[in-house]
């Protein structure tokens, strides 16, 4: 077999027409890139000066592009040295080839060549630097310490606003219009995953605040595309504790998924929509998420978690509602869902027990209230084994200041239309007395403007 030189490399590279040409002759994977072993031999006796001499003299793009040049090199130098038998010693040279490649997408007049190997590079490095800053902190016995992925997504913020200042974007009548859009979403998508894993969520706001300017044509964008942008931007809302939008993001996932996907992404999305849904007033139907699980072992066991809680949030048992949380603890935590859960969803249990009240009785009476939420929250065997949950749990009898308290604060929110009289009368409002949650929040905290480009 004739050996791959570094002439026929460069020529290569030179004649490379479209972006997958590209793309193939830059692969990185030792797998599917063929050409590797006799490109690596052929480098050995080059160095690094004599490298960069000879791309140089090649004279790529008339030299109107010296980034795409130093990209070549790093190319070469990751090849030259790269030991296929070892990640760890070639992750630092794939990362460096990633940043000179962060560089040369720079260059507005000739950068969409380079979004094939953009794409790909991406879907690579990633996992594998993962998988090397994991066994790097569990051999130094360190926790949340990510020296190489935090690195990686300095790079990656870098290509985002490289390729959002595309002209390719702005011209309706480019062909290559898709393809940005398309290698864009991919990079933002990854990146803010990436952000979300190393615990910096924060800063997913950057990449959101970019592409909500932008405001791109949301028919060019797939559908896969689409789903996976949403589900993590409603993993963003979920971590600043807004949850209608994260609600609105999730069930939109949850619509706009094809139905012959695999059960497993159908439960990622649940995973997030039903706790999200009990803490805006949806409530999942527990038969409806039984025959969308079937068997599977997943989501089986999100039924397992979840039943109690739905079950006593319509039925408006606080005390069951937390002896459901306090045993799945460590779940909602990982989550991000803890917090709001002991912040947010009591006063709608809360309410659901006073609307159970008064579908029973027919009426709402001051008395009858004070005896529901003296079962609801049950005060004496909840200081018993509250634990770790004392600031959720009811701690004070049910007297009159607590019922009124409880009926104030419910009226206030607009949970409830009516009226608390000084000799502790409820009149409910002839109409509508119990409005939609949902509807209620959607004109408390939606934010029209921002995200509609995704409607």
């Amino acid at each position: 077999m004739k050996p791959y030189t570094l002439d026929l490399f460069l020529n290569d590279v030179k004649n490379a027409g479209t972006p997958t040409d590209l793309s193939s002759l830059l692969d990185v994977n030792p797998i599917t890139a063929k050409h590797l072993p006799s490109l690596q031999q052929s480098l050995q006796s080059y160095d690094d000066d004599q490298l960069e001499s000879i791309i140089e003299n090649i004279h790529f793009y008339n030299n109107d592009w010296p980034a795409f040049e130093t990209m070549i090199q790093k190319y070469l130098v990751y090849v030259k040295n790269i030991d296929p038998w070892s990640l760890l010693n070639s992750i630092d040279l794939m990362i460096g080839f990633y940043s000179s490649l962060s560089v040369a997408l720079n260059n507005k007049q000739f950068h969409t060549i380079l979004f094939k190997s953009t794409f790909d590079i991406t879907n690579l490095i990633i996992p594998l630097t993962k998988f090397v800053d994991a066994k790097i902190m569990q051999i130094e016995n360190r926790v949340n310490n990510y020296p190489r992925l935090s690195y990686l997504s300095t790079i990656m913020l870098k290509i985002v606003n490289n390729i959002r200042a595309s002209p390719a974007l702005d011209d309706l009548g480019s062909n290559e219009r898709k393809d940005t859009i398309s290698v864009l979403m991919s990079v933002c998508i990854s990146l803010c995953n990436l952000y979300i894993f190393i615990d910096s969520p924060i800063l997913c706001n950057n990449v959101f605040s970019n592409m909500n300017v932008l405001r791109l044509d949301k028919r060019l964008i797939s559908r896969s595309q689409l789903i996976n942008y949403r589900f993590v931007l409603g993993k963003f809302h979920l971590g600043q504790s807004n949850y209608f939008l994260a609600y609105k993001h999730f069930m939109w996932c949850f619509q706009n998924i094809h139905r012959d996907i695999s059960v497993r992404s159908l439960i990622k999305i649940l995973k997030y929509l039903i706790p999200c849904g009990l803490l805006v007033g949806k409530v999942a139907d527990i038969q409806v998420l039984r025959d969308l699980v079937q068997s599977d072992k997943g989501g089986l066991q999100i039924i397992e978690i979840y039943s109690p809680l739905i079950t006593c949030y319509k039925a408006g048992d606080i005390k069951g509602f937390s002896d459901a949380l306090r045993r799945n603890r460590s779940y909602f935590i990982g989550l991000c869902l803890y917090v709001g859960f002991l912040q947010r969803v009591r006063i709608l249990i809360l309410r659901n027990l006073i609307l159970k009240v008064y579908k029973i009785t027919g009426r709402l009476n001051f008395e009858d209230v004070r005896s529901a939420l003296n079962v609801s929250c049950d005060p004496v065997q909840q200081n018993a084994s509250s634990g770790s949950l004392s600031f959720y749990t009811i701690t004070d009898q049910i007297n009159d200041s607590f019922v009124q308290n409880v009926l104030v604060a419910l009226v206030d929110g607009n949970l409830i239309r009516a009226k608390l009289t000084a000799s502790k009368n409820i009149i409910l409002s002839r109409t509508n007395p119990f409005p939609d949650i949902y509807d209620i929040y959607k004109l408390k905290y939606a934010q029209p403007g921002k995200e509609d480009w995704l409607d």
